[in-house]
């Protein structure tokens, strides 16, 4: 797949970016230990890299804006309740 142009809005200025595809990722949760005794796993998914044309940094690098969605895992939770049991089944 090849990188591909368009125009976005950002806080109101159209910018050119190229979309650059993902060819390789290493995704790594982070944990957290909560005050109610929850242990929780986070990791950010990068679904999109855009890369801004025509700008740079100060020192030349390119500018790049990363489209992330985040991925929650409850590891576990002195919270957690049972499963409900649907009316007509019965435990073994």
């Amino acid at each position: 797949m090849s990188e591909t142009k368009r125009k976005i809005r950002v806080f109101g200025n159209d910018v050119v970016v190229s979309d650059v595809p993902i060819v390789k990722a290493e995704e790594h949760f982070n944990q957290y230990v909560l005050e109610d005794g929850s242990v929780l796993r986070v990791k950010g998914v990068a679904t999109a890299m855009l890369r801004v044309e025509g700008e740079s940094l100060p020192d030349g690098s390119p500018i790049y804006m990363v489209i992330v969605s985040p991925a929650v895992s409850v590891e576990s939770s002195p919270l957690k309740k049972e499963p409900e049991q649907k009316e007509g089944k019965k435990p073994n």
